[in-house]
């Protein structure tokens, strides 16, 4: 079955994929300066906000996972080392901000390697005053008690003024703010932000604590251009490996010999790592969504659907394809593909400044269910049947995560990053099992089983990343090859 979204394409514009840069630009440190400033405007002068740095996670014994910085922390100074912590203090002219890292220690460096200095973490982050970590807490006394701060307490340093004269005058009025982090509370083991307001609270009642998150994530959802260049280099490196997965699979028998090859291009071409455990799912393995196995043997004659993303100085890029293992697809398997194409062809222009996300879910469920009618998979096109075969959201944000945050009521608007990714999963034992099937006169039963039959274990998702503008979304993940005709082109010529 053929489709024609010629019209509905002609207002998308497709950027091709060009090699990762390798020349290290990204953040400029006036940028940090120009976040923090930001929030501290929103905060007020009688707040103080504190970030923390991500906890290391130990994977087994003396091996620790590789660090992750956390997102905020990491969006306002570039820090993305651990045992920093952020304060803003809004109200005070001497002491604006201060930035509390680890010192350097050469029987440690000798170990882990060289620590940044002060100077150099200012050069990084544009924060000038610097400081220990391990004098953060004595800080935090300091701050609430209204004493002086010095590294190296001692009898003279009792007679200094204290540390924020500003803030001190907020605590005793009654108007004092904390400010912390705190979007993460469904997390099963306490975080640090959560740990240490319930200790400020134990200590300091009268202190009233506020979450910064809405403010932070209102900031990220509209990426600066330092931001989209960083993303568009993840999305090349990322469109390299798809094209990379594409000819290993031609003579891989096994998924993790294709996982392989993404991960070599990952870091070839200069990306850290994967913003995501990357999915490499063979045959029937397509219809889960989110396999992450990658031991099965390649199905020669079925689909490979490869999920993949690179992180480049924390930001993500997040492109799937479907293809066939075999460079062809068969008919069964080029009719579903082309529905999910016509779903991702039909939503794409939605995405632009007015319209909301809801929109594009709600397009994709129509196409799928319209086109699924006719291959006989579904009775009619009514949401309960459609969801049968497309049962997750067609996209998300993109940024400093994978799935970015977002706020769902907000419209787009220019400078956003999102995800469109519909898709087709054909699980014959699950439509048959559900309640939705069972409703179904016997009659309808029957020819939907017999659909069911020619096309189960296909599974399709296309995904792509997308720039919304002023005016027409830009596909920055274009130079992966897309249609059908696209696909087998650039297979046959791998295959030579």
């Amino acid at each position: 079955m053929r489709f024609s979204f010629i019209a509905a394409v002609a207002s998308v514009v497709l950027v091709a994929s060009v090699p990762a840069s390798s020349d290290g630009t990204g953040i400029a440190p006036a940028e940090y300066a120009a976040r923090r400033a930001a929030v501290a405007k929103a905060i007020g002068t009688d707040a103080v906000l504190v970030a923390f740095a991500a906890e290391a996670q130990r994977r087994t014994g003396d091996i620790d996972w590789p660090f992750r910085q956390e997102d905020n922390l990491l969006y306002l100074t570039g820090m993305n080392v651990p045992d920093a912590t952020l304060v803003l203090l809004p109200g005070e002219a001497q002491h604006p901000e201060l930035l509390f890292a680890a010192e350097r220690d050469p029987s440690s460096e000798r170990w882990t390697g060289r620590l940044a200095s002060p100077s150099e973490i200012t050069a990084a982050t544009a924060v000038n005053n610097v400081r220990p970590a391990r004098s953060f807490n004595r800080f935090v006394d300091a701050l609430l008690q209204g004493g002086p701060f010095s590294e190296r307490p001692g009898p003279s340093s009792t007679y200094l003024p204290p540390i924020a004269p500003s803030f001190l005058s907020s605590f005793r009025g009654g108007r004092a703010e904390l400010w912390l982090v705190l979007h993460d509370r469904r997390a099963r083991d306490m975080p640090r932000e959560q740990r240490f307001a319930d200790e400020l609270r134990r200590r300091y009642p009268e202190i009233r604590i506020r979450d910064a998150s809405p403010i932070l994530f209102a900031m990220r959802e509209i990426k600066s251009d330092a931001e989209i260049a960083l993303i568009r280099r993840a999305v090349a490196v990322t469109v390299e490996a798809q094209k990379a997965a594409m000819t290993r699979v031609l003579t891989a028998a096994h998924e993790y010999e294709v996982q392989a090859a993404i991960e070599f291009t990952f870091r070839n071409l200069g990306a850290c790592c994967w913003a995501f455990p990357s999915i490499v799912a063979a045959g029937r393995n397509a219809t889960t969504l989110h396999y992450e196995t990658n031991n099965d043997p390649i199905v020669r004659e079925g689909l490979l659907l490869t999920d993949l993303g690179a992180e480049v100085e924390g930001y993500s890029a997040d492109v799937t394809r479907t293809y066939p293992a075999d460079g062809s697809f068969s008919p069964e398997q080029r009719a579903i593909y082309e529905i999910v194409l016509a779903a991702q062809n039909e939503t794409l222009p939605l995405m632009r400044p007015g319209h909301k996300f809801i929109e594009i879910h709600e397009r994709a469920q129509d196409v799928v269910g319209r086109e699924l009618v006719k291959l006989g998979l579904m009775t009619k096109t009514v949401r309960e049947q459609s969801e049968l075969y497309l049962f997750h959201g067609p996209g998300h944000p993109l940024g400093l995560q994978t799935h970015d945050v977002f706020d769902r009521q907000r419209t787009f608007e220019p400078k956003m990053v999102f995800t469109n990714e519909p898709g087709v999963y054909v699980r014959k034992d699950d439509v048959v099992a559900s309640e939705v099937f069972r409703k179904l006169p016997a009659s309808e039963q029957q020819s939907v089983r017999s659909a069911l039959d020619r096309y189960d274990g296909i599974g399709v998702r296309i995904e792509d990343d997308v720039l919304i503008t002023t005016t027409e979304p830009v596909m920055l993940s274009a130079g992966a090859p897309r249609t059908p005709r696209e696909i087998e082109a650039f297979m046959a010529a791998a295959k030579k």
